[in-house]
């Protein structure tokens, strides 16, 4: 029995498996042949296989989604006729079983073309027929790395709280991964601000992290405590069991979100203005965080806190 390496089944991972599946296609096209009426043909090579291949966790499902052009080698003998030529496949994908096979030969002599007529007519279907299995052993092959036992997840439950304890403990303390932080003590006076900025990459969709940021189950996963939070502008929330509350200001799904955010020991009634910007990328995805108006004495706090108790957590959770 296995759990998916998760809280909740929400969890999320992608993992490229791009040069899996070249060793794959090569070891299980190279030498595949087709005989009839006293011809041989043979794939003799496999050249390339460009494109994307990825093993993706979804709320509990594994899926591969994958588009690839496959090129191949190929030669076809009758007697002391031979001919050989290229395959080129341009859409090998997960959401098609149809090949279209593009097939050019070296000699263009007319009296040799019933060899390339040969190799379209009785080679492809073979190749079409060892593709039927991608996407099964992709799954077969590189799954179960992204598993963990059952008792594995126990324990992970287990550091989850003792973290979320601790992590309660820091915010409220006023403290960080490097120590002791000052709280602001404003007693009508005026206090300093600053601006801090960061950047941070994800190995997902910026589909993928705005739900993560603001979906109220994904949230409650990697702060490890029941989040209240809702994904509508103009609505309140609160993590960490109360230590840090906010609102939302401004959402674009997939790109942008705008929000007041405040640490319970920073002064009363003072927010800063987070704006957070999520790039797509070809293979993940860029976050760009904007926060003014922290106050002067808790810039280090909130920086560290920012990688150690959203990034890294996110990370940690989702992979």
């Amino acid at each position: 029995m296995a759990d998916w390496r998760n809280v909740g089944n929400w969890h999320w991972n992608e993992k490229n498996c791009l040069s899996w599946a070249q060793k794959y296609l090569e070891n299980q096209l190279t030498g595949i042949e087709a005989e009839g009426d006293g011809i041989k043909a043979k794939v003799t090579s496999v050249d390339s296989v460009t494109g994307d291949v990825d093993l993706n966790m979804r709320k509990g499902r594994l899926l591969a989604i994958y588009d690839v052009v496959v090129k191949l080698e190929w030669e076809a003998i009758k007697g002391d006729d031979k001919l050989t030529g290229k395959i080129s496949i341009p859409e090998v994908a997960h959401d098609t079983d149809t090949y279209v096979y593009e097939v050019t030969a070296n000699n263009t002599a007319a009296d040799k073309l019933f060899l390339k007529d040969f190799v379209r007519a009785k080679l492809t279907p073979m190749i079409g027929k060892k593709l039927e299995n991608f996407t099964e052993d992709l799954k077969k092959e590189n799954g179960s790395k992204m598993y963990i036992a059952g008792n594995d997840s126990a324990k992970a439950n287990e550091t989850s709280t003792s973290t979320n304890t601790q992590l309660a403990k820091d915010f409220k303390e006023g403290k960080s991964g490097g120590g002791d932080v000052g709280v602001a003590k404003t007693q009508g006076a005026s206090f300093g601000t600053v601006e801090i900025k960061q950047t941070s990459e994800f190995m997902c969709s910026a589909d993928d992290l705005y739900a993560t940021l603001t979906d109220p189950q994904r949230v409650s996963v990697w702060t490890r405590a029941p989040a209240e939070i809702q994904p509508t502008v103009n609505s309140k929330f609160r993590l960490f069991g109360g230590h840090i509350e906010g609102e939302f200001k401004s959402l674009e799904p997939g790109k942008r979100i705008e929000e007041l955010w405040r640490v319970a020991t920073w002064p009363a009634g003072h927010y800063s203005h987070v704006v957070i910007e999520l790039e797509q990328l070809s293979n993940s995805t860029r976050l760009s965080l904007k926060q003014t108006g922290v106050p002067l004495n808790e810039e280090d706090a909130t920086k560290i806190n920012w990688d150690r108790y959203y990034w890294n957590s996110i990370k940690g959770s989702f992979g």
